[in-house]
């Protein structure tokens, strides 16, 4: 089976970079800004027709002049000037290129010609390209950004493939405050040449990629699609969100990307045929795909819920059951393994509401460790777990006036929380938390820094976890067919 093309493409050894100049207002040279402060750990070659050096870097009036064929270029120059460039590189030897410039197809029919051109282009010197129109690629691991935002936080699980640069791009921020992190992104863009397809089967081989994402506005090859997400599937789960089933959703993809969305029904049915969860928002697009990206896969639909707060319990309780989740009542033997650490005013049935509790072990180490070992519990969902408030700045409320240095704080956090992290490893079952305190409280980054998910609200906690029972659900239902064949 020939390598996927996008497989040097994401991990180039160097880079040439075509539109990048000393111009900080530059897109081109904030894009390579960025390249160099993710510490790319690879050769960049700035490609520049007057400046004898670009940000530091020695500069090349063309690509005859570099002193090696890089492994990619990045174009981010005027439309007119990309099909010569691309003649160019490919004379030199280039043979991945991001066309991150627009105005092609996109814009209408001279567009169109225009990007006939540049595959003409591509196709007699073998090259293949992302784009054009495209934000390009982040791959994590390799210290590798092309695109105009920086990401500083940690690697993740996720892979993401997506229509639209700003799902790759401005949601950088918002993710790196609950430490959600991409293992790689792909921005495609108008598809001329690479398309989802490509990504979809190139991050189903990655090693690094747990869980992968899709953005979609339209599919251009409806049976190859089906063909390799029903393969990837089998062991990857995969979440799509689909935009283009109305009119207007349409409309707008056409002027976005130049592509033709189908009938929502249509999706619907070839998405779930091909075992692929869709996705009704963006930001649930993250949300589960980071409980599959780092949780195991529940084998069933029964769920624990274990909070400190009736409220919230009973809000889980309620989104399970809308979810086709099940909240069974806990046999009498386990409710009495769990009571010696309740409060006479608690409930041990399911959901299990500790009321007023100062001891974070409790809700966070020892009634899960005997709820997870029960092999009727498929999945924990936790609300609330924080450090109590006199460990959290509440000491200026006291005569004392005294608070527990920060450093104390951490160890006492964490010294409360270690044993919990290592629960889904060892009981091979998902935990799934909400809590309103946000990325500033200590235990919600702490869980969230390694591998438990914390969401801002208990019913979007439901949703993440309902959609990893649906990818367990999926999983056996492929490999039971896998098996029959």
């Amino acid at each position: 089976m020939p390598e996927n093309p996008l497989v040097k493409l994401m991990n180039p050894g160097s880079v040439a970079f075509v539109g990048a100049s000393n111009n900080l207002m530059k897109m081109g040279t904030i894009q390579l800004i960025n390249l160099l402060r993710g510490e790319y750990p690879g050769k960049i070659y700035p490609i520049h027709p007057r400046e004898e050096a670009v940000l530091g870097l020695k500069a090349y009036r063309k690509a005859v002049d570099l002193p090696q064929a890089a492994d990619l270029a990045v174009l981010v120059i005027p439309t007119r000037a990309v099909p010569q460039v691309l003649r160019e590189l490919g004379e030199k030897g280039i043979r991945r290129t991001i066309i991150i410039s627009g105005g092609f197809k996109e814009v209408g029919e001279g567009g169109k010609e225009r990007e006939k051109e540049i595959i003409a282009v591509a196709r007699r010197y073998g090259i293949r390209f992302l784009g054009p129109n495209c934000i390009g690629i982040i791959n994590t691991r390799k210290r590798l950004n092309t695109t105009f935002f920086p990401y500083l936080h940690q690697p993740g699980g996720i892979g993401i493939a997506s229509q639209s640069g700003t799902y790759v791009t401005q949601v950088i921020s918002h993710l790196a405050k609950s430490q959600i992190g991409y293992s790689q992104a792909i921005s495609v863009g108008n598809e001329a040449d690479l398309d989802l397809v490509d990504c979809l089967e190139y991050l189903g081989e990655d090693p690094e990629t747990k869980a992968i994402a899709l953005y979609i506005e339209a599919i251009k090859r409806g049976r190859k699609f089906l063909e390799v997400a029903r393969k990837v599937t089998r062991s990857k789960p995969v979440v799509a969100l689909y935009v283009g089933g109305s009119a207007a959703g349409a409309r707008s993809s056409l002027s976005h990307t130049g592509a033709l969305s189908g009938p929502d029904a249509l999706y619907e049915g070839a998405l779930r045929q091909s075992g692929v969860i869709r996705v009704p928002t963006v930001e649930e697009l993250y949300e589960w795909s980071w409980a599959l990206a780092t949780q195991p896969t529940p084998r069933g639909r029964n769920i624990v819920i274990l909070s400190h707060s009736g409220g919230p319990s009973t809000s889980m309780a309620d989104a399970c059951e809308r979810c086709g989740l099940r909240v069974p009542i806990l046999s009498e033997e386990l409710q009495e393994k769990i009571r010696e650490f309740l409060a006479p005013t608690a409930s041990s049935r399911n959901p299990i509401d500790l009321t007023f509790s100062m001891d974070l072990s409790v809700l966070a180490e020892k009634i899960p460790r005997i709820l997870l070992a029960d092999p009727e519990i498929d999945g924990l969902l936790i609300h609330g777990i924080t450090p109590p408030p006199s460990l959290k700045g509440m000491g200026e409320l006291t005569q004392s006036k005294k608070e527990v240095p920060f450093q104390e704080r951490e160890r006492i956090v964490a010294s409360m929380l270690t044993e919990m992290i290592e629960f889904p490893r060892i009981f091979g079952k998902p935990i799934l938390c909400s809590a309103f305190w946000g990325e500033k409280d200590q235990a919600v980054t702490f869980l969230q820094s390694r591998g438990i998910p914390c969401y801002p609200a208990p019913e979007r906690a439901v949703k993440a976890m309902a959609a990893l029972c649906r990818y367990g659900e999926i999983r056996r239902k492929m490999q039971n067919a896998n098996c029959k064949m």
